[in-house]
């Protein structure tokens, strides 16, 4: 816990970034309609690309409802 201590705000934006990856994978598994090839791919990004994964995530998605 010597990061919380020395640096809160990186420990928070790192906590936060884990907290909406799994909240985008739990969506990805149970919601979506992706092949298994695409969600497997999908997975990959959410996890090697920390912040513009989830964001590309979310925006694909909302293309694919037609709600942008």
């Amino acid at each position: 816990m010597e990061l919380l201590a020395r640096n809160p705000v990186i420990f928070l934006l790192v906590s936060l970034n884990y907290l909406l990856v799994a909240v985008a994978l739990i969506h990805l598994i149970f919601k979506s309609d992706y092949p298994v090839g695409s969600r497997l791919i999908w997975m990959a990004i959410l996890w090697v690309v920390p912040a513009l994964g989830i964001a590309a995530y979310w925006l694909v998605w909302y293309r694919r409802e037609g709600r942008l």
